[in-house]
């Protein structure tokens, strides 16, 4: 089939890199379609031909990053071994993507400050896939006895948080640390600290002590006396 006058084999990912640094910047409202020609050196018709419009190029990055996502998982859970170890694949790979994209974790952070109705609609048709892989990699390692019994619907929210927390608190923990660049050995860092706290607190066996659930029950009993009076 003959190609479109039109066509640039590397125009689709000029505009798609241009635009996603411009939504980082100025979030979706400030930018414009011409902005956006103008930063990727192409022809403002392009864009429509490639994405049909602004809200189309703005679905495409995000969709994009959520297929990445699903093919680390996909690529994770279906290896041979221990849950343990399908998670710490999963975390090493999540981690060097999330911590590699400084513009999408802006360009998402904007959208849930704006009430994320564009979020929504994309984590509809991605987000509930990812998260039942995951969730049912945290599942077989419970069922197995690899991991406690921990609350399986919330565990693979809880990990994913806790490699995202470092993309959105970046510059806090930048001046905490008195570190600039997430270089190799920070990601590395980071995947290694994840997985660590996540599975000494799962691990099985790990469980809650007797004192612990003991101040648990004491707390309880009292904020319930508190609600009755």
């Amino acid at each position: 089939m003959a190609r479109s006058k039109t066509e640039d084999p590397g125009a689709r990912s000029k505009i798609a890199a241009a635009a996603e640094e411009l939504f980082a910047a100025l979030g979706y409202e400030g930018t414009a379609v011409r902005d956006i020609a103008k930063k990727a050196g192409v022809n403002g018709a392009m864009i429509h031909y490639y994405f049909g419009s602004k809200d189309g190029l703005y679905r495409a990055i995000l969709e994009g990053a959520a297929s990445k996502v699903r093919a680390l998982l996909v690529a994770t859970s279906g290896r041979a071994g221990s849950a343990e170890n399908r998670l710490a694949s999963f975390v090493d790979a999540y981690a060097a993507y999330i911590l590699s994209q400084p513009n999408l974790a802006r360009i998402l952070y904007r959208e849930m400050l704006t009430g994320g109705k564009r979020l929504v609609r994309i984590a509809e048709k991605h987000a509930v896939a990812n998260y039942t892989i995951l969730r049912n990699t945290i599942a077989d390692g419970i069922e197995r006895g690899e991991l406690r019994p921990i609350d399986a619907d919330l565990a693979p929210i809880s990990l994913m948080g806790m490699v995202v927390i470092f993309q959105f608190l970046r510059p806090i923990i930048s001046v905490a640390l008195g570190k600039t660049a997430y270089d190799e050995r920070f990601v590395n860092r980071v995947a290694t600290h994840t997985i660590d706290l996540f599975l000494n607190g799962a691990a099985a066996g790990g469980g809650r002590s007797k004192k612990t659930s003991a101040a648990r029950r004491k707390a309880k009993r009292s904020a319930n006396r508190r609600s009755r009076v």
